[in-house]
């Protein structure tokens, strides 16, 4: 078997093992998203005259933004390197700073307009919504000089796991031109490539990613870990065969049952109940039109037809028959409406919206308390949080580092950290609102001891005020930039007092030396 044949039979594998959940992201498509169409892989608009209610397409976008907003607001940087097995607390200062301007560097990468990164990410939190999968790329523009980031329509996109379930091979098909290809791969293509005549006719390629620990025949030896492999469809040949050295696609799921491959969605859970609410809102129009403009009751015969309804308009009928009169309908329309609302709010709960749109107080708050709302709804959240930051935020870090590191934009580490492996830590609003408990109950231990301190001052000596002060700093999230290091902190210590030492020599020396102007006042008013 060659390399083609055995890209392709995986190809083969991983659609069939997509297949199940394809007809359900074909009826989310239509009422939740435009981005998914399971025959054609094109984008299709959503023909309004199906469409009679857009409840659950608002709470979709809901949800996508409040994710962007908690996990990778792009206003702050949500993250920070730690060295794996050390606290904070056990760093040195020049590591601390070192951890924080390695992150800086990433954040201002990721931030740069030419990655794409703000849309691409908004885009994969939709479709995490919207399907329950995504799959975004990460790659690095040598011209430009910065990563690129791009979110690809899960229409095209296959997943295969590893034995620990994590995504590690991923299919993407596309239809390119022949022009297309040589602007990709350059003018030399394979020869039944070149043979195709029109720059412009439609060809299809699948890109195949997967680990080189794969036994694939034919394969050609690399020192990279991962394989990339482009077959052209059309011709049944290899384009290009080349590598990387961390995974390029993250490929994160919402929430999925154990074996399942493909994520589980909140429009899929709330679908059945999206379709009825679609149904009800249709049977609702047709009855508030029958009440609005209901249908005439006339005689058989008597009346010149057509029946004219508009404004000004004139009937003619003979003399001595019946009035035509409206058709009075018994439907019970605010029952209907009840009961649309009833699923409206169901359909924005499984979107958890309740969560988003915590319930507004009737009485006044304070900052704090609406700030404890806030942590309290974000504490609530972060089951949902955590599959999304380790199959989407922490990989795309990790190699954001790799892809710096090997082009030197990443600054030199300290000596002393150069057998130590980095971790991906979170500084977001979500990961805040976890750190925020324990920075509460410090609070609430200090309020306790004030009493105690009162009774005896001696109880406030168990506590090591520097320790606190940096761990509310930690658990606030607070920059090390604005924080004194232990040296710089230990001279302004040592600065303070002697000042203080000096102030008490100078309020002694006083009295002492108006005692003696005092004595030689007096010696000096003694007549000789």
């Amino acid at each position: 078997m060659d390399l083609v044949q055995h890209v392709l039979d995986r190809f083969e594998k991983a659609k069939s093992m997509r297949a199940p959940f394809d007809g359900d992201w074909n009826s989310i498509r239509r009422p939740i998203s435009v981005a998914f169409n399971q025959t054609t892989g094109q984008f299709t608009a959503v023909r309004p005259e199906t469409m009679f209610d857009g409840t659950a397409g608002d709470a979709c976008e809901e949800l996508a933004a409040a994710l962007h907003s908690y996990l990778s607001n792009p206003s702050e940087r949500w993250f920070e390197l730690q060295l794996q097995g050390r606290h904070k607390t056990a760093l040195e200062y020049d590591e601390l700073n070192w951890l924080e301007e390695a992150s800086n560097v990433i954040y201002a990468h990721l931030m740069d307009e030419r990655s794409g990164f703000t849309t691409a990410i908004h885009e994969t939190y939709l479709d995490l919504a919207s399907f329950g999968a995504a799959s975004l790329s990460q790659e690095w523009d040598s011209k430009a000089g910065t990563l690129v980031f791009q979110a690809k329509p899960l229409a095209h996109c296959y997943f295969l796991e590893d034995s620990k379930g994590r995504v590690d091979t991923h299919f993407i098909q596309l239809t390119w031109s022949l022009r297309q290809l040589k602007q990709e791969f350059g003018t030399v293509l394979p020869p039944k490539l070149m043979q195709i005549n029109g720059e412009d006719k439609p060809i299809e390629m699948v890109h195949c990613v997967y680990p080189r620990s794969d036994v694939v025949p034919g394969a050609s030896p690399s020192r990279k870990k991962y394989a990339s492999i482009w077959v052209c469809l059309t011709t049944k040949e290899i384009v290009s065969e080349s590598g990387y050295d961390t995974f390029p696609y993250h490929a994160p799921r919402w929430t999925k049952l154990a074996g399942e491959f493909y994520g589980r969605s909140p429009a899929r859970k709330c679908m059945p109940d999206i379709k009825m609410l679609n149904a009800m809102e249709r049977t609702i129009l047709k009855a508030g039109q029958k009440m609005v403009d209901p249908p005439l009751v006339l005689a058989n015969e008597g009346f010149l037809l057509p029946i004219r309804t508009g404004p000004g308009a004139l009937i003619f009928k003979e003399d001595e028959e019946r009035q035509i009169t409206p058709l009075e309908t018994k439907g019970n329309l605010p029952w209907a409406e009840e009961k649309a609302e009833q699923k409206r709010e169901f359909i924005r709960r499984c979107f958890h919206n309740d969560w988003i749109r915590r319930q507004k107080k009737t009485r006044e708050q304070s900052a704090t308390e609406v700030m404890d709302d806030r942590d309290e709804m974000l504490r609530l959240f972060a089951p949902l949080f955590g599959r999304i930051t380790m199959e989407l935020l922490g990989p795309l870090v990790v190699r954001s580092y790799y892809l710096l590191d090997s082009r030197g934009r990443i600054p030199q580490a300290p000596q002393s950290m150069r057998d130590s492996k980095l971790v991906v830590g979170y500084n977001s609003p979500a990961s805040r609102a976890q750190l925020g408990a324990a920075a509460l109950q410090i609070s609430q231990y200090l309020q306790d001891l004030i009493p105690l301190a009162q009774i005896d001052p001696n109880v406030m000596d168990a506590v090591d005020m520097d320790k606190v002060a940096e761990q509310l700093a930690i658990a606030r999230g607070t920059p090390r930039v604005i924080l004194r290091s232990p040296s710089e902190l230990k001279a302004l210590r040592e600065q303070k007092q002697q000042m203080q030492a000096m102030q008490q020599m100078a309020a002694v020396a006083e009295p002492a030396s108006k005692a003696l102007k005092n004595v030689a006042d007096a010696q000096g008013a003694v007549p000789a």
